[in-house]
């Protein structure tokens, strides 16, 4: 028999690990938000989104994190507030390449 698939977690549940409370751009609108955080090579990110592969919960979008910003609730474990406004990267226009003049003919 195969492998039996886990649905995705319901965001609206308890998150075992850390979070992050803050002010978030999306588009026009700025709003507080919960999200997930997580530290890669002792930086900060939030986790704005997860997707799931093959039964993995993998995160797909995130922000980077001020240190600086970044502090510790006084009266919640595993909390933390960013002093910033993130913004949101499926929002924001694309970045397309400069293009050099070695390849402007093409």
């Amino acid at each position: 028999m195969g492998a039996k698939l886990r649905p995705m977690q319901n965001r609206s549940k308890v998150r075992l690990g850390l979070k992050v409370i803050h002010r978030h751009r999306a588009g026009q609108s700025t709003f507080r938000r919960v999200s997930e955080l997580v530290f890669v090579g002792g930086r900060p990110k939030a986790v704005l989104g997860w997707i799931d592969t093959g039964g993995v919960r993998t995160p797909i979008y995130i922000c980077e994190l001020d240190p600086a910003k970044l502090r510790k609730a006084a009266a919640t474990k595993n909390t933390y507030y960013y002093d910033e406004i993130t913004v949101d990267p499926r929002y924001e226009p694309a970045a397309y390449p400069v293009r050099t003049a070695k390849h402007a003919g093409r």
